[in-house]
C-alpha cells in the first residue's frame, strides 16, 4: 500500500506594494548604516534610547569602579605606626592555583626565633591570574585585591613585584573599599596589636615607612636640643662649711664641738675659728676655757683628761649636772663622734681627777673610791 502524503498550496507573498528596480535595495541599506553611524557620535542619556554610545572620554573621565573589582594582589600596612598586617603564615602561597606568590619569615636577630612579621614577599604579577583566593583566604586581612588595571609596561622583570612596591597603607584601600573594609577593619587591628608585641625594634616595618619613623622619633630630640642650651639657672649660695663630724649632727652636739675647738686653741695659744654645720643655728659663744687639769703624781694629763671625759659622758647619760669638787669651772663638750671631753680645775691630791659631786654613784662604788684615794696617800707618804 502506498502512503500518500497531502500537501498544501503555495502561497505567494508579495512583500513590496511596487517593485524595486535594479540597484535600488543596495541604496536603501547604505541609508540605514549611514544613519546609524551619525547617530553613533551621540552620547545616550538613558537605556530607552536605541542609537549612540555609552562610553566615557577615557582616560580624562573614567567610571567608578565597584569595591569587589579585581585585579591584583596587595599587602596593607598600618598607616600610624608603620606595622604591616602580614605575619607570613603562607596561607595565601599555599592557595594560589598558579603558584605565584613567595614568601619569607622574619626572624628575631638576638635569639633567632620565628617573628610575626614577613622579611620578604614577592607576586609575579605576569602569570597571575586575579583570581582573589589569597585575599579571600588570609586570616589577617592583610593581602587585597587592588583596583589598578593600567598595568601595560615593556619591561618584563618589572611585573615580578617585591614587597615594597606592593605595600599599601590602609587608607588607600578604605578608599577604594570602604563598605568592604569597615567590616573586617575592628578584627585587623585587633590581631595587628597582637602580633605587634611579639615584634621588637624595625621588624615588621614597611619599607617605606623606615625613614619617617626615625625622623618622627629624632623630632622631639631636636626640640629637647634648645632648651638644653639654654644658661644654667644661677647656682645658689655656697652654704656654710661642714663640720668634720657631717651633716646629720644636732644643734646641741655642734655647739659642744666648737666649745672644745675653742678650748683647744686657747691652750695651744692660738684662736682658732668656729665652724658651724651647714643646717644647724649659730653656735653659742663658747665658755671660758677652765683651768688645766691637775694631774697627779702617778697620773698624766692625758689619763686625767680621758678619766674626767669618762666621768663626764656617763653624767650626760644619766642626765645629771656634774659640778666638779674643788674647781671653780668645768666643762663637758663633744667631740663630735659621741664622746665627751672634760677639763677640770684640780683633782683631790691623790694623782686621781676629782669626782663630781651629787653624782648617781652607789656607797659601794663611792667606798671603793674612798679606799682607792687613802692608798694612793698611804704609798706617797711611806715613799
Amino acid at each position: 500500500m502506498t502512503t500518500q502524503i497531502q500537501r498544501g498550496k503555495v502561497i505567494t507573498v508579495d512583500r513590496s506594494k511596487r517593485k524595486i528596480r535594479a540597484g535600488q535595495g543596495l541604496f536603501q541599506g547604505m541609508v540605514v548604516i549611514w544613519r546609524h553611524w551619525t547617530q553613533s557620535f551621540r552620547k545616550l542619556e538613558n537605556m530607552s534610547q536605541t542609537a549612540g554610545t555609552f562610553t566615557v572620554e577615557y582616560p580624562d573621565e573614567q567610571l567608578k569602579l565597584p569595591e569587589a573589582y579585581r585585579n591584583m594582589p596587595v599587602l596593607l600596612y598600618d598607616d600610624e605606626t608603620g606595622h604591616e598586617l602580614c605575619t607570613s603564615c603562607f596561607q595565601c602561597e599555599r592557595i594560589c592555583p598558579p603558584q605565584v606568590i613567595h614568601m619569607t619569615q622574619t626572624k628575631d636577630p638576638n635569639t633567632g626565633k620565628a617573628v610575626p612579621a614577613v622579611a620578604e614577599f614577592i607576586i609575579e604579577y605576569d602569570a597571575c591570574m586575579s583570581c582573589g583566593f589569597c585575599a579571600e583566604v588570609c586570616p589577617f586581612d592583610a593581602i587585597k585585591m587592588d583596583h589598578e588595571f593600567e598595568l601595560s609596561t615593556a619591561n618584563h622583570p618589572a611585573l615580578t613585584v617585591h614587597k615594597e612596591g606592593l605595600n599599601r597603607p590602609i587608607s588607600y584601600y578604605a578608599s577604594i573599599a570602604p563598605e568592604m573594609w569597615a567590616a573586617v577593619k575592628d578584627s585587623a587591628y585587633k590581631k595587628l596589636q597582637g602580633n605587634i608585641k611579639r615584634r621588637s625594634g624595625l621588624i615588621g616595618i614597611a619599607p617605606q615607612m623606615v625613614e619617617r619613623l626615625k625622623a618622627k622619633q629624632a623630632a622631639p630630640a631636636k626640640a629637647a636640643a634648645p632648651s638644653a642650651a639654654k644658661p644654667a639657672a644661677p647656682a645658689a649660695k655656697p652654704a656654710a662649711p661642714a663640720t668634720a663630724a657631717g651633716k646629720n649632727m644636732s644643734e646641741d652636739k655642734a655647739a659642744r664641738l666648737a666649745a672644745i675647738r675653742a678650748a683647744n686653741a686657747a691652750k695651744t695659744g692660738g684662736a682658732a675659728p668656729v665652724e658651724s654645720a651647714p643646717d644647724a643655728q649659730p653656735a653659742a659663744p663658747a665658755a671660758k676655757p677652765a683651768a688645766p687639769v691637775a694631774a697627779g703624781k702617778n697620773m698624766s694629763e692625758d689619763k686625767a683628761a680621758r678619766l674626767a671625759a669618762i666621768r663626764a659622758a656617763n653624767v650626760a647619760k644619766t642626765g645629771g649636772a656634774a659640778p666638779v669638787e674643788s674647781a671653780p669651772a668645768a666643762s663637758a663638750q663633744s667631740d663630735g663622734d659621741g664622746s665627751v671631753v672634760a677639763t677640770l680645775a684640780e683633782d683631790n691630791g691623790d694623782g686621781i681627777a676629782g669626782a663630781p659631786k651629787n653624782t648617781r654613784m652607789s656607797e659601794e662604788q663611792q667606798a671603793k673610791l674612798h679606799a682607792i684615794r687613802e692608798a694612793n696617800r698611804a704609798k706617797r707618804e711611806q715613799g
